[in-house]
């Protein structure tokens, strides 16, 4: 079987990235360029997807037709198997329309898949304008679905760009077309993304099955690798979760917390900017770090210690302390639930969440869980068995408010559960509001903007459509927006959803939970 040319090929005058160089105390860089992806399986791996199709072409694979992006970073792939034919409707590709896409399981393909809906419906309902099924599930354990697992989704110019254990892949928003991809190197995969992007640049960690190691810098308009650079890791051991680090971008930095190491990189070009440690931070307190959040020009680091603990605020741009408070051994926090505001976590013994002034980090309120007797869910969707990096909570705040899920209870009868939305004001710590007015269902919290708070309730497949409403930031009260179709049902919960001038596009963070790997509504 003769391959053709490799998307993954590095196009004719382009430039292989330098590697930045290491970390103090850190191993060596890697070599230029990432290496070549793993190769396919010919027999008992997922078939791979063909390009999306555009009006008038069939919506089942083209033979010859690669499923692979036309550009992204150097290495060389085969053509996967032909995908089997997909039932469904044409539908045209409009302007307003999404295309994205999926990395099949263990780095054999990229692709997107079919069409399903006709026409836009009414300007209260969404239709299904196409689908992207998971690959059949395989008998392999959960370490399949964690192949598959989402790290980050974001909305860049005209293209969406989706990070899991492959790479990265961009798909134009206009037509569909692939704009970029860029494959995880040979032998190691994706393990934790940065949520923030400063404009359109963004970064990513990669590694082996015992290390996750090496950090890059991406351009989403471009799809080029920026820069890359080694930083020191915990190797795995024996059946343990990888060790992935806390990653974030805040301005024009990268900051990288492995194990009780912290660096500052240049997002521009990767440049070691800072490189610290706990010891060297709070010498002879036997303190090590526990949490790294950072956003804006601030990072906020949490240690646990052997009597006591401590919340550092520091520069992103010199690794410098602004300001430092010392905690008594009741109020030890696990981490950061939000830097702006700020916003640290409950910890062992105690349920209290501290608000404090990000310009001292003195305290300036609490709340604890369950509030007034209402409960909080707390829990990642990112959660995984194969990976231990950081948590994503999915909330919304503004400088006094936040606005958090609550404890989903069973819908009797339903095979559902439901949950609503409240808000607690950070002053007083008291609960302002409980959102009312929902469908019976959970609720995914999309964006806060100037009409208030944009939410998904994810419904069910049998008699509860999903829903995108508002939620009105004064009082709670829930207005409906658009109506989902039933074929969207569930496929909201634990998701990152996302929406452009009326398209809804749903991102499950793992395939456990969902059975599509993208739902674009419109």
């Amino acid at each position: 079987m003769t391959n053709p040319q490799s998307p993954w090929q590095p196009q004719p005058g382009a430039q292989v990235p330098p590697v930045a160089p290491p970390a103090e105390g850190a191993p060596p860089g890697p070599q230029p360029g990432w290496p070549q992806p793993p190769q396919a399986p010919m027999q008992g791996g997922h078939p791979g997807w063909p390009p999306a199709p555009q009006a008038g072409q069939p919506v089942y694979p083209v033979a010859g037709q690669p499923a692979y992006p036309p550009q992204g970073w150097p290495g060389a792939a085969p053509q996967p198997p032909a995908a089997r034919k997909r039932r469904g409707r044409l539908a045209l590709l409009i302007a307003a329309g999404l295309v994205a896409v999926l990395a099949v399981g263990a780095g054999t393909a990229w692709g997107v898949s079919r069409l399903v809906g006709g026409g836009t419906g009414d300007d209260d309902e969404l239709k299904t304008a196409w689908v992207l099924d998971f690959p059949e599930r395989q008998d392999t354990g959960l370490t399949t679905y964690d192949q598959q697992d989402m790290f980050g989704a974001w909305l860049a110019g005209d293209t969406v760009v989706r990070a899991q254990g492959d790479g990265l892949l961009a798909y134009r928003l206009s037509d569909g077309g692939q704009a970029w991809g860029a494959p995880a190197p040979d032998g190691t995969s994706l393990c934790v993304a940065a949520q923030a992007v400063t404009e359109g640049r963004g970064a990513v960690a990669a590694g082996s099955d015992k290390s996750c190691d090496t950090v890059a810098g991406f351009d989403l308009a471009s799809g080029k690798l920026t820069w890359q650079a080694k930083f020191p890791a915990l190797a795995r051991e024996g059946r343990d979760a990888l060790a992935a680090p806390d990653l974030s971008v805040a301005g024009q930095q990268v900051i990288v917390r492995s194990g009780d190491t912290m660096i500052g990189f240049s997002l521009a070009d990767g440049k070691q900017l800072w490189r610290t440690t706990a010891e060297k931070l709070l010498p002879g307190r036997d303190c090590g770090f526990k949490d790294m959040r950072a956003a804006g020009d601030l990072v906020v680091i949490t240690y646990g210690c052997s009597i006591g603990g401590e919340v550092d605020g520091v520069d992103p741009a010199t690794g410098k302390v602004r300001w430092r408070q010392r905690l008594p051994e009741t109020k030890v926090t696990d981490g950061v639930l939000s830097v702006q505001p700020l916003i640290s976590l409950p910890g062992l013994g105690h349920e209290s969440y501290t608000v404090r002034d990000p310009r001292t980090g003195r305290q300036t309120g609490s709340f604890t869980d369950p509030i007034d007797g209402t409960e909080l869910w707390d829990v990642p969707p990112n959660r995984s068995n194969a990976i231990d990096g950081p948590a994503v909570y999915q909330f919304l705040a503004d400088d006094d408010t936040l606005y958090y899920p609550t404890f989903p209870k069973n819908v009797p009868d339903s095979g559902r559960s439901a949950n609503q939305i409240i808000a607690i004001d950070l002053a007083t710590g008291k609960r302002r509001w409980i959102s009312s007015g929902h469908s019976a269902s959970k609720v995914e919290l999309i964006r806060r903007d100037e009409q208030g708070l944009l939410a998904w309730e994810t419904g069910d497949r049998r008699k509860l459509p999903p829903r995108l409403v508002r939620i009105d930031p004064a009082t709670g009260k829930v207005s409906p927006v658009a109506k989902g179709p039933l074929s969207a049902g569930f496929e909201g919960e634990e998701a990152k959803v996302m929406e452009r001038d009326g398209v809804v596009v749903i991102v499950p963070w793992k395939h456990v939970v969902a059975d599509r790997a993208i739902t674009v509504l419109r």
